[in-house]
């Protein structure tokens, strides 16, 4: 997977801190409904730092974000739709096609595209797949989805033979749940009538078919996309299939607007007139949005419980959004300092032992916490995730951390912190690379904007103190944790433990099954460079082989292992004006649903 930006875990499912002061100091009072309800125009707030900046649907690095895919994909489908309902898993009735069809020992899989149009009526045929094949194919170290191994390259060859059937020949068995839902999830089709061009008034030709051709034309999008101040202008942009189309974009404050695409052909036709996606300066701005009456439907986090019941009083629904993610605080693997300390599973668990998820979620996180005890979500309607993973391998118990830490050569030093009496490998020794004497001491990195978080870390620093370790605190900004954070791995890292505020792992947008292929995989950026052989090959079996019996397998693992150090996952509140109907369920990856929505009257 290639470097991408920390903030890509990042959503609106955890958001900053700071507005509770806006109720002492006299904000705007809730005047929910008026300007929307007259112009049914429903307004989303995307919390600070979430602006949408990418039309082009094979994103690139710097653009791998959730609120970039969101947009493209109510212009442009995506061959499945994800989330259905709350369920994480693909929405049949929203996609562009219908299930895949199996053969050849899982080395074959047939899709067979619906019926749709574009919105100058040309029909969505296979050759739009095509396009974005041989795009993909040519260009493939420029999407961000690409791992090696992996599409395009686990495919032997696409046929097409007809308008609306294509079929994929791969190289090996695969996986069934895994192939679909991480491989074809990734399929963008996409208008080959209007985008196969060098130039934007170049002829449409078949560029793509070749080498050369595939790599102008993917430049040629690519700088269209790049050029935020013509989106609302350019031509290449104004044929879409989604239900959507974009109207309005304003590249100094991010603000997108979306109108219905007329001439959609899918179910689902949307009963709003337009979607104005506003990005905010700060939490504070966008809490005042909410009471002026200016957003219809945003948010509040943990650090701002204090709201909830002024909102429920004033003609909002609030109610909790539950992501289907889950959060951990990153080991330094391959540090050369701490590395030796991480790399001992007894050491792991003693740190797990120190997190005391159930205090955190029902104080700081004011019950919007999700217990966490390994890879997979452990959330209502998740068919993936195991009973085993369901219960606390490691609960809370300093005492517990102290005697595994004892048990295998530790004891007591100066300032009750524990120093390797027996340096070592075998029974009661402290391991390979830790050094007789040496201090049980860890780095934890940690961003410091968040009141939810800051609350959390020290109460696991006093507990790691009980237990004879001394975490050393390093409090860093977002901007700094992802450039000192995001270097490790490769590394060395220079920290032995980091945590950022908001969940680690990136399940959904072409990712549902949860497989760890860019999370736990050796050569990871994700969880510090963790490997293990083992770990490797449960993750391979999950590829290979259909059947959830691959999955709890590979959950499970990495689970006893503690690859990670498992904290509670946040959720938010919605904050959504009473007359807008149709949302709820909410998509379980963040993602909002606009063509489901509707004011009642």
């Amino acid at each position: 997977m290639p470097r991408v930006e920390r903030a890509l875990r990042r959503g609106r499912l955890l958001l900053a801190a700071g507005v509770c002061a806006c109720v002492a100091a006299g904000c705007s009072t809730v005047n929910p409904g008026g300007l929307s309800k007259s112009t049914n125009t429903v307004t989303f707030a995307y919390s600070p730092g979430e602006d949408f900046t990418w039309q082009f649907p094979i994103e690139n690095a710097a653009n791998a974000e959730p609120w970039d895919w969101d947009v493209e994909s109510y212009q442009w489908l995506p061959l499945y739709a994800q989330g259905n309902g709350s369920a994480p898993v693909f929405n049949y009735k929203l996609s562009l096609a219908k299930k895949p069809v199996w053969s050849d020992h899982n080395q074959t899989v047939s899709v067979t595209l619906k019926h749709y149009r574009w919105s100058d009526g040309t029909p969505v045929t296979t050759r739009d797949v095509e396009f974005w094949f041989n795009l993909d194919r040519w260009n493939k170290t420029r999407n961000n989805n690409y791992t090696p191994g992996q599409l395009p390259d686990d495919i032997k060859s696409v046929d097409y033979p007809s308008k609306y059937r294509f079929v994929v020949h791969l190289k090996r068995s695969y996986s069934q749940g895994w192939f679909d839902q991480n491989q074809l999830s990734w399929v963008n089709p996409m208008p080959q009538h209007v985008w196969d061009r060098e130039s934007l008034h170049g002829p449409v030709g078949n560029y793509d078919r070749t080498k050369a051709g595939a790599k102008a034309v993917f430049a040629f999008l690519y700088k269209q996309s790049s050029e935020l101040s013509t989106y609302a202008s350019n031509p290449i942009w104004k044929v879409v299939d989604g239900p959507f189309r974009l109207t309005g974009y304003q590249p100094t404050t991010y603000q997108t607007t979306l109108e219905p695409n007329r001439h959609y052909s899918g179910p689902d036709k949307p009963r709003i007139s337009k979607f104005v996606i506003e990005s905010f300066t700060s939490d504070t701005a966008e809490v005042d949005a909410l009471r002026s009456g200016s957003v219809t439907y945003g948010y509040l986090d943990a650090d701002n419980y204090t709201q909830k019941g002024y909102f429920e009083h004033n003609g909002f629904t609030v109610e909790k959004w539950v992501p289907q993610y889950t959060q951990w605080a990153e080991l330094g693997y391959t540090s050369k300092t701490y590395g030796p300390l991480v790399k001992q599973l007894y050491i792991r668990q003693a740190l797990q032992h120190l997190v005391n998820e159930n205090l955190y979620e029902k104080t700081v996180l004011h019950g919007l916490g999700q217990l966490t005890y390994g890879p997979v979500p452990n959330t209502p309607r998740n068919p993936f995730v195991s009973s085993q993973e369901k219960t606390d391998p490691d609960p809370y118990s300093p005492s517990d951390a102290r005697k595994l830490l004892m048990a295998h050569g530790w004891s007591p030093g100066a300032g009750g912190y524990m120093v390797c009496r027996h340096a070592g490998t075998g029974a009661g020794r402290c391991g390979a690379g830790i050094k007789k004497g040496r201090q049980l001491q860890i780095s934890l990195m940690y961003e410091t904007e968040y009141p939810s978080l800051l609350a959390q870390v020290e109460t696991f620093v006093q507990a790691a103190k009980q237990a004879g370790i001394n975490m050393v605190l390093n409090p860093q900004n977002e901007t700094t944790m992802f450039s000192i954070g995001g270097t490790c791995p490769p590394g060395p890292c220079n920290w032995g433990m980091q945590i950022y505020a908001s969940w680690m792992w990136n399940y959904g947008e072409g990712a549902l099954y949860p497989s760890g292929d860019s999370d736990f995989t050796t050569g990871n950026y994700w969880a510090g460079g963790y490997s293990s052989p083992r770990a490797n090959s449960l993750i391979n079996a999950e590829r290979y082989n259909t059947g959830l019996k691959h999955v709890y397998a590979f959950e499970n693992y990495i689970s006893r292992q503690v690859a990670a150090v498992w904290f509670p996952t946040v959720e938010t509140w919605s904050v959504v004006e009473n007359d807008l109907k149709g949302w709820n369920p909410q998509n379980p990856f963040g993602y909002p649903e606009p063509s489901l929505w509707h004011f009642s009257r």
